[in-house]
């Protein structure tokens, strides 16, 4: 939780750096993460109560935000395209989750695994059009670029683990270290956001 609000702190006060970007929402979804983390623990550890509609709604906004953000940033049009019919794809599941599954009690599990698979291929599309661009002779001082690794970083090592504790879970020493792995990879995702904003550059 410290580290989700330093993140946040750090991110209001470079604000100026990158508020006419298309980063310039970032800081909402850094507070909205503080805010559903914080409730969601509240709610687990106070009253003992499924917390799974907070984050059924969160992931909503979190995943459509850095869809839109990808789709922005990235000049390729077929590329641009894809992620058009990617945001369709997740919001059809979206809405599937929604009329099927019980938004108070259970996890969204179906439309989060969508989503989490089609960020990891919008941020590939991203690191595709680097590479065909110059920013890859700048992109250490690219807050983006330093968002993008920490997503990426953090989603291929948590699919797997967020499919395996969803549909195999069991009460044993193998689980536990899955969730040791998922804490591990959360911190180091927001180191990568740290460092973007500590070596990010106002763009001329």
């Amino acid at each position: 939780m410290a580290l989700y609000a330093i993140v946040f702190i750090l991110s209001l006060i470079k604000y100026p750096v990158y508020k006419n970007t298309s980063l310039k929402f970032l800081p909402l979804i850094f507070l909205l993460t503080l805010v559903a983390e914080s409730m969601g623990m509240f709610i687990n550890k106070v009253y003992e109560s499924p917390n799974s509609v907070i984050y059924n709604i969160y992931y909503f906004f979190y995943f459509t935000f850095f869809f839109y953000l990808f789709m922005k940033v990235i000049n390729v049009k077929k590329y641009k395209n894809y992620i058009k019919i990617g945001i369709v794809i997740f919001w059809l599941f979206y809405l599937r989750d929604l009329f099927f599954t019980d938004i108070f009690n259970e996890s969204f599990i179906e439309s989060y695994i969508v989503g989490a698979g089609l960020l990891i291929y919008c941020i590939i599309l991203y690191y595709i059009s680097i590479l065909q661009s110059s920013k890859v002779l700048v992109i250490k001082n690219d807050l983006l670029f330093w968002i993008s690794v920490g997503l990426f970083l953090f989603y291929i090592g948590y699919l797997p683990i967020k499919i395996i504790r969803s549909w195999f879970y069991k009460e044993n020493s193998f689980f536990w270290i899955l969730l040791i792995i998922q804490f591990s990879l959360v911190i180091v995702m927001y180191l990568c956001f740290l460092t973007g904003f500590l070596w990010m550059k106002k763009k001329s």
